[in-house]
């Protein structure tokens, strides 16, 4: 599990430098105006829910509220980014939006949790034996 944890961290960290050089190669080839804007839209809000997800590692913040600022500031900069792109907006934007955000967001959020315990596990086993 430990080993799959690893290449999964390393593999999502590929995956979003890829996404940057993918965006930049796009630019200076001239791609279409309009997906362009849609995917500078999505890599803003990808970089914004990275600096979000710091909130996660706030040692001051119990789990359940650290998950709630994280979960409410995302979901409003997703939204924010649905509207700006064109998808639509008000209640019915959030109807359309909120289970697959939901969705996505569990899987993404069991991810990261168990990945950590198992870094966690890691680091208090090599601890014990010292």
């Amino acid at each position: 599990m430990k080993t799959f944890f690893h290449f999964l961290n390393f593999g999502l960290m590929g995956a979003g430098i890829g996404s940057i050089v993918t965006t930049l190669s796009l630019l200076l080839t001239g791609a279409n105006g309009a997906s362009m804007t849609e995917l500078i839209a999505w890599l803003v809000t990808s970089f914004l829910i990275g600096i979000y997800t710091t909130v996660m590692y706030n040692d001051r913040l119990p789990l359940p509220g650290a998950t709630a600022i994280h979960f409410a500031l995302t979901f409003v900069t997703v939204a924010v980014s649905c509207v700006l792109c064109g998808y639509g907006g008000g209640l019915a934007l959030v109807k359309a939006m909120l289970p697959q955000f939901l969705i996505i967001y569990v899987v993404l959020y069991l991810i990261i949790f168990f990945s950590s315990k198992a870094n966690e596990k890691a680091i208090n086993e090599s601890l014990s034996k010292h």
